[in-house]
């Protein structure tokens, strides 16, 4: 199937381009970067730091993996980059991304009529379809899954507790300054950028296009930032950073970045986190703060 690898870059460039055209089309967030902005990018980036610090100490200290998530007692393969010589990352995916990121949201901004905007949804849901069957065939033609499963353990459940822990932690630290349970609250979306904000609406209409933005930037740096962590910190560590789109839009870029057996922690740590997230929400907004 050579194939496969040229069509799965497609499908996720397409969902990209379309996510990025109904980011451009929304007001909301045009007319919300100027007030909200800033509280957003500290959430953001404290967030996604307190994930991977708290990853880090768990793959390190506890864990006891290496920087490529396998234990002493794993050989490496030849297929693994932390196997042998450095290896040249290509970093032309990502730029892609960013690229097509910006032109949709440009394009979505001054060229599309609303008719076709409002079909951005449709296109998004199906592409994530398609791109999903496109990375499970790729795990199922690789033949190791179930090898994975049963070499990652009770790890891929650990993961996904170290990114909520971290996240909640650094959040509130810097929270002091702008609200640690309105900060901690729009951070408990984890980057899921379209259920957070309506969970949050009831609460405060302010944090909840705070937790809007910031999960969208969420989501967008972790495109960015998921090759850089996995080769300079580790491959455990890149699959923390995107929280719940770690299981859909981030999947194929984190497992280009790692490896492909790092495919069930990111899939896993992304579907636990998202389960969480209409727990944490609503649970977090009802303390007596």
């Amino acid at each position: 199937m050579p194939w496969l690898g040229r069509f799965q870059t497609a499908a996720l460039l397409l969902l990209i381009v379309t996510l990025g055209a109904e980011l451009g089309s929304n007001e909301e967030i045009i007319s919300s970067l100027g007030t909200i902005g800033l509280n957003a990018l500290a959430v953001t980036l404290t967030s996604m730091v307190g994930s991977m610090l708290a990853v880090h100490a768990l793959r390190k200290y506890l864990l006891k993996l290496n920087a490529q998530g396998r234990s002493c007692q794993e050989a490496p393969e030849d297929s693994d980059p932390g196997s042998g010589e450095a290896v040249h990352v290509d970093h032309s995916l990502t730029f892609a991304i960013v690229f097509t990121v910006a032109a949709g949201i440009l394009a979505g901004r001054f060229l599309l009529p609303d008719a076709a905007v409002a079909h951005c949804g449709t296109v998004i849901r199906w592409g994530l379809y398609l791109l999903l069957f496109l990375v499970g065939l790729d795990m199922g033609r690789q033949g190791n899954l179930i090898r994975d499963i049963r070499a990652a353990g009770l790890r891929v459940l650990l993961v996904p507790l170290a990114v909520m822990a971290g996240t909640f932690a650094v959040t509130a630290l810097v929270g002091l300054f702008l609200g640690p349970k309105d900060c901690v609250a729009a951070a408990a979306g984890f980057g899921w950028y379209s259920l957070a904000p309506t969970l949050l609406a009831p609460y405060s209409l302010t944090v909840s296009a705070t937790a809007f933005l910031s999960n969208i930037m969420h989501e967008l740096f972790s495109i960015v930032a998921v090759p850089i962590v996995a080769q300079k910190l580790g491959y455990i560590e890149a699959v923390a950073l995107p929280g719940a789109t770690a299981m859909d839009t981030l999947l194929p870029v984190v497992v280009s970045a790692t490896a492909d057996r790092m495919a069930i922690y990111s899939f896993a740590s992304g579907l636990i986190l998202s389960l969480a997230v209409p727990v944490l929400v609503p649970a977090i907004i009802a303390l007596p703060l």
